[in-house]
């Protein structure tokens, strides 16, 4: 049916074309032009994902190459149209070597300094180009003796602009085109696949240019006259604009973008000084109403899912292989990230990496796959040396990779998501197996579905099959059940020695204990980028430096301190319920902190300490349950607004504003206040502070790490906050500064301040807090006093806590 509806439309625009007056057939022409310069945007745009606003200077070039080789060189149109098509693509490939090194509005602040180039050519180079005055008498196509008229050479246009409309629709379908869709929607889950990026985004780039060329050659004979006047600025917009109105990324959206584009003001020109204000005003209207485009909108309602597969047999496997990682170190600036770690990953086995926040876990998969620069050291697989290719050249040497954040492409179905993987990088050939491997990990939604509406734990499984399609001999995974409830991480358990058993080696780092003592076959600890202990699951278990890595360290007191009388309830939290799009992560959560104490929230990695704090601020509005603060509800309130109230978050990672100077940053922490007297108040920061007296007038950003918790411990206590919260104070800080720190703490602790601490180094915060809440799983464990919660701490070690 669309085939034949496809071949009844282009005989009736054929038809016109020759039947209708010259004006209509030369709209007709405009029409065909227009939707062949808007199907390259659709490739640039609408698969590769990259802007371009200086497509009319290519139309340009290729209409003035036209036109000055029949005119003054003497070619005929049917030599000339492909030399102007040829050096389109030549113009269009030296652009994107600087073009395509910057993304966003960069590419097309670049791309818009090339339409300005081209069109001060035109007007400057008046010996070829005739300069403003333009170039007049270009003759039309002939064939056999015949001179195209109008309708002749419009139905030329409408017959190229139909072939144009069709190899975008094989394209979008053909490995290239899946390629171009993998990098447009998660570029760093495309490299780790095998798609080199520039090549595919060159490409786009060169066969947009070209086409845009093709255009401007056929337009070039439709009036017989080019001036620098036909192809101002705006027509870039125009251009851009029937992309998106008809819809990026579908085959016929450019058609149908360019018929309202062109034709709608042609329709309304009998409303004289109202016409543009009524064109406007109506797409307005359709991007309001379809924000995909007028063709995508239709597709959504409309368009059938495809039949599924029939299960077909998996890709071979590769031959098994150790991985070999020794004395791999990155530094970023001061920071030793990761220094001098070893270890071997064999196959048919599960190896874990594991440690508290900061440990490096995350650099050390991004040095092994490629997507980080070590420093120093080896990575080998099957005795191959890895290190220091790029993160798409290692993947297609067998290494493949899963992320914290799940990375689909969610343009693309289930299905294609499998099979940019199993191309590995290629621009051809077929892609088996992708039923088998969903089968495989346990997904039940078939390779038809659409990524973008999985649930989390789907997204999970996708994004491990995926991986496997690139028939990988070592597959790291990062943090796979973060977010999945205890029988999901059970079947994830499963799924993992199921790999494992098929000969692949498999690099977990994972948060959940629980899961890493049940699966692992060799386990490697991390702790400040240092590998710290290595050994079976029973043997990390007992291991004293785990213990003292996961539950802190350091001079200060460790007896817990005696609860105090506290006032009434200040903050209180019922059935709180929050996530990250799919990702679930606090489940039903309750707590409340007293007016006057200081409680520790403890847990594990992922357990969701760090979602509650946002949660509680407003920087993440909950999706069930209530935020109670002094009596008001909080929960939908914006960030700004809660700080404002006197909750105020000190937040993980410090954020201080680093091109301010430490005195601005003190003075941003009083905003909410009207009573601030700056020179005393900062003075008495300075003293709790001392460390930022001689720093008063520096940048922030030139900070160590320990001085810039400091001051953003300072910056949330010139707020007077009601309560403060911490997000983990001491994290990535030497030994000596979290002493300091926690004596700090202490201090505010015993003049009566409120507050409510997260740390990983539990043994510290019990020793200052009046009562703890444990989480796991986004829920609360068990809770009580301090010296209560002693026993839970095996539960950083993967005991059972109950």
């Amino acid at each position: 049916m669309r085939l034949l509806l496809a071949l009844v439309t282009l005989v009736a625009a054929g038809a016109a074309c020759l039947l209708l007056p010259g004006y209509f057939a030369y709209l007709l022409a405009t029409v065909a032009t227009t939707t062949l310069v808007g199907v390259g945007l659709n490739v640039l745009l609408g698969l590769a994902g990259e802007v371009s606003l200086g497509q009319v200077g290519f139309v340009a070039i290729g209409a003035y190459a036209v036109g000055i080789l029949t005119t003054a060189v003497g070619l005929g149109f049917w030599a000339a149209l492909p030399l102007a098509v040829l050096l389109a693509l030549v113009i269009g490939a030296l652009l994107s070597v600087p073009a395509l090194r910057l993304t966003g509005p960069y590419l097309a602040m670049v791309t818009i300094a090339f339409g300005f180039i081209v069109e001060s050519v035109s007007v400057e180079w008046a010996g070829l180009t005739g300069g403003s005055v333009g170039l007049p008498g270009i003759p039309p196509p002939s064939l056999a003796g015949h001179g195209f008229s109008t309708g002749e050479t419009a139905l030329l246009s409408v017959l190229v602009c139909a072939a144009a409309l069709w190899a975008f629709a094989w394209l979008k379908r053909s490995p290239l085109g899946l390629a171009m869709r993998a990098a447009s929607a998660a570029p760093v889950a495309a490299r780790s696949v095998g798609v080199a990026l520039l090549p595919v985004r060159t490409l786009a780039f060169v066969v947009s240019a070209g086409l845009a060329g093709l255009a401007g050659g056929l337009q070039a004979p439709l009036g017989g006259f080019i001036a620098p006047s036909s192809f101002p600025f705006t027509q870039s917009i125009l251009f851009l604009l029937v992309v998106v109105v008809g819809g990026a990324g579908t085959t016929l959206g450019p058609l149908v973008g360019a018929v309202l584009v062109t034709l709608l003001p042609e329709l309304l020109s009998g409303l004289a000084e109202y016409r543009l204000l009524l064109f406007g005003a109506g797409l307005l209207l359709v991007l309001r109403l379809a924000p995909t485009g007028v063709v995508g909108a239709l597709e959504r309602r409309w368009t059938r899912a495809p039949t599924p597969e029939a299960a077909a047999p998996l890709p071979p496997a590769a031959a098994p292989a150790a991985l070999e990682v020794s004395g791999l170190s990155v530094a970023f600036g001061g920071l030793k990230a990761v220094e001098g770690v070893g270890f071997t990953a064999r196959p048919g086995a599960i190896t874990s990496v594991i440690g508290p926040n900061g440990a490096g876990k995350t650099t050390l998969l991004n040095l092994i796959s490629g997507f980080q620069a070590a420093d120093r050291g080896s990575v080998k697989l099957g005795g191959a040396e890895l290190a220091g290719l790029p993160a798409h050249a290692t993947s297609r040497a067998g290494i493949a990779r899963s992320w914290q954040t799940s990375q689909l492409f969610d343009s693309l179905s289930v299905g294609d998501n499998l099979r940019v993987a199993a191309l590995r990088g290629q621009w051809h050939g077929a892609a088996p197996g992708v039923e088998a491997l969903l089968a495989l990990v346990g997904f039940v939604g078939g390779a038809a579905a659409e990524s973008a509406g999985l649930p989390h734990v789907d997204r999970r499984l996708v994004e491990i099959a995926r991986a496997l399609a690139t028939r990988p001999r070592a597959l790291l995974l990062d943090e796979p059940a973060a977010g999945l409830d205890q029988a999901d991480t059970a079947r994830l358990g499963a799924l993992l020695r199921r790999i494992a058993g098929t000969g692949v080696a498999v690099v977990l780092v994972e948060h959940d204990m629980g899961l890493v003592m049940q699966v692992s076959d060799h386990i490697v600890v991390l702790d400040a980028g240092r590998r710290i202990a290595e050994g079976t699951p029973v043997e990390i278990r007992a291991n004293p430096a785990v213990r003292e890595a996961y539950l802190g360290h350091g001079g200060a007191p460790t007896a817990p301190h005696p609860p105090r009388p506290a006032g009434e309830t200040l903050l209180d939290a019922a059935a709180l319920m929050a996530g990250y799009g799919a990702l679930p992560v606090l489940r039903g959560l309750d707590l409340h902190v007293q007016r006057g104490e200081m409680v520790a929230l403890l847990g594990p990695n992922g357990a969701g300490k760090s979602t509650l704090m946002k949660a509680l601020s407003g920087l993440l509005r909950p999706v069930g349950g209530h935020v109670g603060f002094n009596g008001q509800r909080i929960a939908a309130l914006p960030a700004h607004r809660v700080a404002r109230a006197g909750l105020v978050l000190v937040p993980e990672g410090r954020q201080v504003f680093p091109q301010l100077s430490v005195e601005a940053n003190l003075r941003l922490g009083a905003t909410r206040r009207r009573d601030f007297d700056a020179g005393p108040e900062i003075e008495a920061m300075l003293r709790r502070f001392p460390r930022l007296r001689a720093r008063l007038h520096n940048d922030a950003g030139l900070l160590s790490g320990g001085e810039q918790q400091m001051l953003a411990l300072a910056r949330g206590l010139l707020a007077r906050p009601e309560i403060l919260l911490l997000d983990e104070p001491s994290l990535g800080l030497a030994p000596a500064v979290v002493d300091e720190l926690f004596r700090q703490l202490a201090a505010l602790r015993d003049e009566g301040m409120t507050l409510l601490l997260v740390d990983q180094m539990a043994d510290l915060a019990l020793s200052l807090a009046d009562r703890c809440y444990v989480l796991g799983g986004g829920r609360i464990l068990r809770h009580g006093t301090a010296a209560e919660m002693r026993d839970a701490l095996d539960y950083f070690t993967g005991e059972d806590a109950a």
